[in-house]
């Protein structure tokens, strides 16, 4: 899409803890506002950093891509353990001999049988672990919470935008406008063309 919002996150440190929050926050704000291009990095004209209320958007990863994270992440820092654990640093680090980058931070993050937090991101991230199904109020309540912070870090950031270059923000409704009635149309002629076959699966079920 064009015109789309450019959101950048902008990590905290490098330490891992900061990366896997970085991570979470850009899951967060990908889920709340999928016409946005959000990504990780320094600069960017709507910033927004990191906040342990966004660890909940770590839960919007798919299992698929969970467990490719998990694997990359082994295999960049060459472990063999079966069990991960990892204890945080009052400084966020992890007592790790290279840097990670956001990405295979969070798959060390995910595949750790432990972790054992030192800083209050670290706290909020382990809540993350010990989440054991996506049913639970726990889990529910992490959602809503990451979800909650990301619409108001977008509305924030769509009203500095909206001062600042108004003219961005008629194009981004535009843009978003024309993709919405094109996939109206993709959806009605795809009913249309497959609709006999829609009726005989709701008769099986």
């Amino acid at each position: 899409m064009t015109n789309q919002l450019e959101i950048v996150v902008t990590p905290t440190g490098n330490h891992p803890t900061a990366q896997v929050l970085a991570t979470a926050t850009l899951l967060a704000l990908e889920w709340a506002a999928p016409y946005a291009n959000v990504t990780i990095g320094h600069n960017g004209v709507s910033a927004c950093e990191p906040s342990p209320e966004a660890v909940g958007g770590l839960l919007r990863l798919s299992s698929d891509r969970k467990e490719r994270l998990e694997v990359a992440a082994r295999s960049a820092i060459q472990s063999e353990e079966t069990e991960i654990q990892i204890t945080e640093s009052s400084d966020g680090g992890w007592n790790l001999p290279i840097e990670l980058d956001p990405w295979t931070a969070t798959g060390l993050f995910l595949a750790a049988s432990t972790f054992t937090p030192s800083t209050s991101a670290g706290a909020a991230l382990k809540k993350i672990l010990d989440v054991t199904k996506r049913e639970n109020p726990q889990t529910i309540e992490l959602l809503e919470l990451s979800q909650d912070w990301a619409l108001k870090q977008i509305d924030r950031m769509i009203q500095t935008v909206a001062s600042r270059q108004p003219r961005q923000i008629a194009n981004m409704l535009q843009s978003a406008t024309t993709e919405l009635e094109a996939l109206t149309h993709t959806h009605e002629l795809l009913r249309s063309r497959y609709q006999s076959d829609i009726e005989i699966m709701d008769m099986e079920l």
